[in-house]
């Protein structure tokens, strides 16, 4: 049993050195890693608790267990960045630091005035102290809360087609995480909840909560691998230059089209030319000087949508919009739907119900 849990932490490593050498700059990866780093310094707790060494390493053993309770909010950060991709760190969110502040001030404020001793009473995490037991569960309370504010987050994202639509494999990750995660914690929960009825378990209930946490690690890293495509794919020696070009050539067509491409959007958001209830491809074309096959071929490969769809993208987009400035409270939804370059209340409907499931009525009675 030992072996797993050093089995798991290299794993992790290797997924935090693979992760560092990716050549990106996005946010949810440096967040990521913080992440895997966190759930190494778990491992590690795990580790130290399984071979007796807690009283050696005390001082790491209670950083790495205080650490724990940061794992909501890095969860919570996460998805943030995944969902925004302008997410971007400022003052407020150290706010977010004021629930892990309170638990270590707990922590140390019980242990200096001596009503708990961790390291007589074999750590905290095993320790039947009524002190001892309120920080466990504050850590799991404080983690719980993050857990289910980001999944009712990641809930209310799946609902929303436009985004499901343009980020395919991100909704799969982004779901198989908070899936994981709450799952995760389910049966943490449920293991408490049995040792608290009396229910006797064949290992220690912190062990078997340790074994479970290394599973679905290991669940984890193997999940994010399909995903992320942290690992290279061999090919044949002799097929390597031919290999080699093709991908530079098809890196060089798929830049080309990324450029023009943020050139369409680019015009489309600044002149609100989707406004216009008659803007064909070929006056779109004549407005941003690009031919009308380039458009349509960049909006199809980088978008993965018909131009007609491309477009009423955006006018969904600045309905909602308008819907959370709270215009519908002075105007008629037909007035709002012109103003969005709808030509009629019966193709706004089916449009904005193929992209939110539900009718602009029943979508502002949701928000209400």
């Amino acid at each position: 049993m030992d072996y797993f849990f050093v089995i798991c932490l290299a794993i992790l490593v290797y997924f935090i050195v693979s992760t560092l050498s990716r050549n990106t700059n996005h946010l949810s990866d440096r967040i990521f890693i913080f992440w895997l780093f966190l759930v190494a310094l778990a491992e590690v707790t795990f580790f130290l608790s399984s071979q007796n060494l807690f009283e050696d390493f005390h001082t790491v053993y209670e950083f790495a267990c205080g650490s724990h309770v940061l794992h909501g909010t890095v969860f919570y950060f996460y998805i943030q960045s995944l969902i925004n991709k302008s997410f971007r760190f400022q003052k407020k969110h150290l706010l977010h630091l004021i629930p892990f502040t309170i638990y270590m001030g707990y922590k140390t404020t019980v242990k200096s005035m001596g009503l708990v001793d961790c390291i007589g009473e074999g750590g905290c995490s095993h320790s039947d102290n009524i002190y001892s037991v309120v920080s466990v569960y504050m850590k799991f309370a404080i983690t719980l809360a993050y857990v289910l504010v980001t999944c009712v987050k990641i809930w209310k994202e799946r609902r929303n087609n436009i985004f499901c639509k343009e980020n395919p494999c991100v909704i799969k990750w982004i779901n198989s995480v908070g899936n994981g995660v709450l799952i995760l914690l389910s049966l943490i929960f449920l293991i408490k909840l049995l040792s608290g009825l009396g229910v006797s378990f064949l290992i220690d209930q912190v062990m078997l909560i340790d074994i479970v946490v290394t599973i679905f690690v290991i669940s984890f890293v193997h999940i994010y691998s399909r995903y992320a495509y942290v690992f290279a794919q061999p090919f044949n020696a002799e097929l390597g230059q031919v290999v080699i070009k093709n991908e530079i050539e098809e890196e060089d067509n798929t830049q080309q089209f990324d450029k023009q491409y943020q050139q369409i959007c680019d015009f489309i958001l600044l002149n609100k030319v989707y406004k216009d209830g008659d803007l064909t491809l070929r006056k779109l074309s004549s407005m941003i000087e690009l031919p009308e096959h380039i458009i349509s071929q960049s909006i199809n490969r980088c978008a993965n949508r018909s131009y007609s769809d491309f477009i009423n993208s955006y006018r969904v987009k600045h309905f909602v919009e308008l819907i959370e400035q709270n215009a519908h409270k002075n105007e008629t939804l037909l007035y709002l739907a012109y103003e969005c370059g709808f030509n009629s209340k019966s193709s706004f409907n089916r449009v904005f119900k193929q992209f939110y499931d539900i009718t602009p009525t029943e979508y502002i009675k949701s928000k209400e």
